[in-house]
């Protein structure tokens, strides 16, 4: 399709109400977001909701991330959409449970409660070999979960960030 990076982008652009999400009707990621091609068929590929935000508000800044309210990558509607760092982008993922860590690793051997019962298992002032051998880890990972390196962000109340 010939024509400008903006009337090529709003044909592929199922736009419905002001609050609705606006869903991306070409090329997708693999993850769901929409992608575009700068220049044309041999142009540069962008995401469509990073060109939404230049077509709606302004520019970019270098270094910042475009964020979705609605957790839709497919959507474009620049009213879900938000400006943020990168820092904002990962803690963003991990408050909306997208983030991979903890049990969601594939390779993980422990769990959030076995994690809980470590934490109380060293509070008990249980060595942590006898704790790692009773999970079947390493005595370093006990270290790591005893000082905060891992699953630091795991909260002692069970209420996780």
């Amino acid at each position: 399709m010939k024509g400008t990076l903006e009337e090529r982008f709003w044909a592929k652009v199922d736009k419905k109400g002001p609050e609705e999400c606006w869903e991306w009707t070409g090329a997708k990621l693999r993850d769901g977001y929409g992608r575009i091609r700068e220049g044309g068929q041999y142009g540069r590929p962008v995401l469509a909701h990073r060109v939404s935000w230049e077509l709606a508000k302004d520019p970019i800044p270098k270094g910042m991330c475009v964020l979705h309210r609605c957790d839709n990558p497919a959507c474009v509607n620049p009213a879900h959409l938000f400006l943020g760092t990168i820092s904002d982008n990962a803690q963003d993922m991990v408050n909306k449970g997208r983030s991979t860590r903890g049990e969601r690793v594939i390779t993980s051997k422990l769990t959030e409660q076995g994690v809980h019962e470590i934490r109380q298992m060293l509070g008990a002032r249980i060595l942590q070999s006898v704790i790692a051998k009773k999970y079947v880890v390493t005595h370093m990972t006990i270290s790591k979960i005893n000082t905060g390196a891992t699953w630091g962000w795991l909260k002692e109340d069970g209420n996780d960030e």
